[in-house]
C-alpha cells in the first residue's frame, strides 16, 4: 500500500466538505434574498444566488496562480490580515438603517 494513500484520502475527504458547504451557503443565501430590497422575482434570483459559484470558480484560480507566483505562506498571512482588518471594522462599525430590515 502507498504511504501517501491516508493522507491523499483525508485530502480527498476534506475537499468534499468544503463542497457540500459550499452549496449550503448557497442556499442560505438564497433564503436570506426575502430581506434584499430590490423586488426580484423568477430567474433573477436564481441569477443573484448563483453568482457566487463562478465568482468562487474564478477565485480559485486566481488564488492558485497568485500561491505560485508569491508562496501559499505569503498569500495566507495576507488572507489573514484581510480578515482580521474586515472582523475589527465589522465590530466598530455603528449601525446604521438601510432600508433592509423593518424597524425595530
Amino acid at each position: 500500500m502507498n504511504s501517501r494513500r491516508p493522507l491523499l484520502l483525508a485530502a480527498d475527504a476534506a475537499g468534499d466538505r468544503r463542497r457540500s458547504l459550499y452549496g449550503y451557503d448557497t442556499a442560505i443565501v438564497g433564503s436570506a434574498l426575502t430581506f434584499v430590497p430590490y423586488g426580484l422575482h423568477g430567474p433573477a434570483h436564481g441569477y443573484l444566488v448563483s453568482g457566487a459559484s463562478p465568482g468562487g470558480a474564478a477565485g480559485a484560480i486566481l488564488a492558485g496562480l497568485a500561491a505560485d507566483r508569491f508562496g501559499r505562506k505569503k498569500l495566507l498571512i495576507a488572507d489573514a490580515g484581510i480578515y482580521a482588518t474586515e472582523a475589527i471594522m465589522s465590530a466598530v462599525t455603528r449601525t446604521r438603517r438601510c432600508g433592509c430590515s423593518p424597524a425595530r
